[in-house]
């Protein structure tokens, strides 16, 4: 044990600071979640900056004499997710260095409002990793051929710097809500970045000129600006131009070479124009404005028929709309087609690996999680920030069982995109580790912003559930029914509460409905998840298990949570039970998930 610095005056470090007597982390004023053992660890290293904080007295003050875990994996885990939380980097580290084998330092001065004979002099810092938001450029002719190049310098850019090493950069969908016009200083605080860039584009009879300048949020002032001209012809020389020069001023390094923006988009204007307005509407929620980018991609590729970044995000979009809205074979067939045509045209290309991974993890490929999963890595390898590929990462480690990582990628996915509803995915993490309150808070955010929102409908009442609130599920469950009434997700959930209520023909007759329904707007194994359960509550062990391992064997492996699942806990002595826990642990517990 070391000994405990005061209490009474907060710590603080870079833009953070640590409340001991609460518990609460905060950047920038904003509370920052983090879990107990990453707070602990944290707080043995603010006790004494710049010392080495040994594995073993880490061990000891997170877990008690006689306690057995995996120490090494659960000690590597706390450290992630302490870096998650700070934004730090082991390969670059600017709050904790790690000692290989020995243990952890803190490298950063604490302020000095923190007594001086407490604080020691820490290590130079390696190279920060920072981040930035590239809004929108503000086009200052009239006309709408503005809308395609405001949006277009925007993603060269966001393209160009996500090469960058030690930067975060946001993709190009969390920076749509923005106008080019936007007070940097509020998108900063509001996008949590350390730099805000902005452009202007104005006509000047042939020749154009673009205006950048990046704002430093956390100094509240202008880092850097610069003009130039060019001809429209020569627009990707210049947009490469300009990303060259902003890793210059930011003293950062391409970890590869840099993409040509000549070779990521199409050079018919006419092209361009519709790719944009593509790109726009293929980042919405609602459908009907995919559709709108779903005729505007296709528009581009009558054009240009060879653009690569075109086939890549229709096939995205069309891969999303078969999934959740219109499981009509052709939008399979299309994602598949436009998938194999932007992968062929560009191997590299992080867009088309994303839409594969969505080909591939759904009901029309029987969720192939592992075949996913290297997809998604195989992007994020290309583009560290490609939209929407950490949270579906998050999604299928949940559906394997490896929930802690699954919390990371929600985290990093809205770090990413810190606007948008994916982020609000975390409680299913929450809900099958078996933190209810978590998961409830998530919900009901996610209710409150969008209140008719299929899964929060679906998810409260299942939460409330499998805490024990059978009143709160009761309502819950009634409140889906009137929104989704012929779903098959709810009505098993319906057949799951008279399960736990004793009551076995109304159970019963939810199962026959369920098993009725022809179609799902989810996924078809959480209902047969949810009929294990009635089965296992009414003590039908055989048909239960028979409708496990039929979840399983369509998507959902998710073992921890069938250990700790109350309506399954009838099943947990028996040997058919048990052995199907321990191929599903050595099946998905030895995948190597990114750099965690």
């Amino acid at each position: 044990m070391v000994a405990s610095i005061s209490t009474q005056t907060p710590v603080r470090f870079g833009t953070f600071e640590l409340d001991l007597r609460s518990g609460e982390l905060r950047k920038s004023g904003l509370r920052i979640k983090l879990q107990q053992q990453p707070l602990q660890v944290l707080k043995l290293l603010v006790e004494r900056p710049g010392e080495i904080i040994t594995r073993e007295e880490l061990r000891q003050e997170l877990w008690p004499r006689n306690t057995y875990v995996d120490f090494d994996r659960g000690l590597n885990k706390a450290v992630v997710r302490l870096r998650e939380a700070l934004g730090d980097s082991a390969e670059s580290p600017r709050f904790i260095e790690t000692l290989p084998r020995r243990g952890y330092r803190l490298i950063v001065p604490l302020r000095e409002d923190v007594p001086a004979s407490r604080v020691q002099q820490p290590s130079a810092v390696s190279s920060r990793q920072s981040s930035i938001a590239v809004l929108p450029f503000h086009f200052l002719n009239s006309g709408e051929e503005g809308g395609p190049l405001s949006l277009g310098f925007a993603d060269a850019l966001i393209t160009t710097l996500a090469n960058l090493e030690n930067l975060i950069v946001l993709p190009t969908a969390t920076i749509l809500r923005y106008a080019g016009s936007s007070d940097p200083a509020q998108t900063g605080r509001e996008l949590g970045v350390h730099y805000v860039l902005q452009g202007n584009i104005q006509q000047l009879g042939p020749q154009w000129r673009v205006s950048i300048q990046v704002f430093d949020a956390e100094v509240k002032k202008i880092a850097f600006s610069e003009k130039y001209d060019f001809r429209l012809e020569n627009i990707f020389e210049v947009q490469d131009q300009m990303g060259a020069r902003v890793a210059e001023v930011l003293k950062l390094r391409f970890r590869s070479a840099a993409p040509r923006s000549r070779d990521r988009y199409s050079a018919d204007p006419s092209a361009y124009s519709e790719l944009m307005q593509g790109l726009r509407h293929s980042s919405s929620d609602d459908p009907t404005t995919r559709d709108q980018a779903i005729e505007q991609l296709t528009a581009a590729l009558a054009r240009d028929p060879d653009l690569a970044l075109a086939h890549a995000v229709l096939s995205y979009v069309c891969a999303v709309k078969h999934f959740e809205s219109d499981s009509s074979p052709v939008w399979l067939e299309k994602a598949e087609h436009h998938c194999q045509r932007a992968l062929e045209l560009d191997p590299d290309l992080a867009e088309g690996h994303l839409a594969r991974a969505y080909i591939l993890w759904s009901p029309a490929r029987n969720f192939a999680h592992l075949e996913a999963i290297a997809e998604l890595q195989r992007a994020l390898a290309l583009h560290p920030n490609v939209q929407h590929a950490h949270n579906r990462l998050g999604t299928i480690c949940c559906h394997i069982g490896r929930l802690e990582e699954a919390e990371i990628f929600y985290e990093r996915g809205r770090r990413l995109q810190p606007h948008h509803q994916a982020g609000h995915a975390i409680a299913y993490a929450y809900i099958f580790s078996g933190q209810y309150p978590e998961a409830l808070r998530e919900i009901d955010l996610w209710l409150r912003e969008s209140p008719g929102h299929i899964y929060p409908l679906y998810y409260r009442p299942l939460c409330a559930l499998l805490s024990g609130d059978l009143e709160s599920a009761a309502k819950g469950v009634a409140e889906a029914g009137q929104r989704l009434s012929d779903e098959p997700l709810v009505i098993s959930l319906q057949g799951l509460l008279h399960a736990f209520r004793g009551e076995v023909e109304p159970a019963l007759d939810c199962v026959r409905r369920a098993c009725g329904a022809p179609r799902s707007f989810g996924h078809s194994h959480h209902t047969y998840y949810q009929i294990a359960g009635i089965h296992a509550l009414l003590g039908e062990t055989g048909e239960a298990l028979a409708w496990l391992e039929r979840s399983v064997n369509t998507g959902f492996a998710c073992w921890p949570f069938f250990e700790r699942d109350p309506a399954l806990a009838g099943l947990g002595s028996h040997a058919e039970f048990r052995a199907l826990i321990d191929v599903l642990k050595r099946k998905y517990s030895s995948i190597q998930l990114l750099d965690l």
